[in-house]
């Protein structure tokens, strides 16, 4: 396990060392990120294509209504929870595990935090791979809200870095894209008794159970825990910006930390809805669900 939360101290030194390091990864390691991302993402899409046949059929046979685009939207969007729910359970359980397992030292250099820890980058490689393919899903087949597109992209940006730059901040990536994401589980669930209502009323306990585990979870591991993490990551990663001079260098580093801003911010604008919700108890008629 590693410790919770150190402060950086700043070393004149040790940073002009890291930025004399290359900007990118060997080409012929980011050339195998590349082919890892669209690999990933195609099982992904292949699962996701498999299951919306297998919902669209279930749907089809069920539909009284003789409505089949109502039928094919449901089963689009039983599809997608599914495969969410899918990629969710396998990266948080990863993440776990990696926080478990994996050896840490108390007093880990800052350059390895910054440059180090390569072996972790799969979780990258994955969030990439499972952003791109729910992005243009998102956008063009659910509707999604606005929120949750700016999530997929500033996702986007962030592992990137951590995927193709020498100064990836690898460190902390089995936490924020791995451990995480077990929050999301309960919420793909919480999800599908939205779509289905009658499930509400017929599993009421259950659905109550969800909605406090997925609010538990989130509050946990994207608030509590996820707060300490960013803060010594965010210093590290302003002291590395601020000690460079070289323009491109502080532009894409730039953009980097604005995604992950952005994607804190909404860690906070989404825990205060549900902690508004738990306050209030929950929606108070199911019709209000879907």
């Amino acid at each position: 396990m590693r410790p919770l939360f150190s402060i950086p101290q700043y070393d004149a030194a040790l940073f002009s060392h890291i930025h004399s390091l290359p900007t990118y990864l060997y080409a012929d390691e980011n050339s195998s990120s590349i082919r890892e991302i669209g690999t990933i993402a195609a099982i992904i899409t292949c699962v996701h294509l498999v299951l919306l046949t297998i919902f669209q059929r279930i749907n089809f046979n069920n539909n009284r209504d003789n409505d089949k685009t109502k039928a094919s939207k449901a089963a689009w969007t039983a599809s997608y929870q599914l495969t969410n729910f899918l990629v969710n359970f396998y990266l948080g359980s990863m993440g776990i595990c990696h926080e478990i397992l994996l050896s840490y030292e108390q007093q880990d250099s800052i350059e390895h935090k910054i440059t180090g820890y390569i072996h972790t980058k799969h979780f990258a490689i994955t969030q990439i791979a499972y952003q791109l393919w729910a992005l243009p899903i998102g956008i063009l087949f659910i509707g999604e809200q606005t929120s949750m597109i700016v999530h997929h992209v500033a996702v986007i940006c962030v592992a990137s870095t951590s995927a193709f730059l020498t100064c990836g901040f690898r460190y902390f990536i089995p936490f924020f894209y791995g451990v995480i994401e077990i929050s999301s589980v309960p919420l793909s669930v919480m999800n599908a008794f939205k779509n289905n209502p009658d499930w509400i009323m017929r599993y009421p306990g259950v659905y109550a159970n969800v909605r406090l585990l997925f609010g538990i979870t989130f509050l946990l591991v994207r608030v509590v825990l996820w707060t300490p993490f960013y803060w010594e990551f965010i210093s590290l990663a302003m002291l590395l910006w601020w000690s460079t001079e070289v323009g491109g260098t502080k532009v894409i580093l730039g953009v980097f930390y604005a995604a992950s801003v952005v994607l804190t911010l909404l860690q906070y604008f989404w825990a205060s809805k549900i902690v508004s919700a738990m306050i209030k108890g929950g929606p108070k008629s199911t019709k209000k669900s879907g």
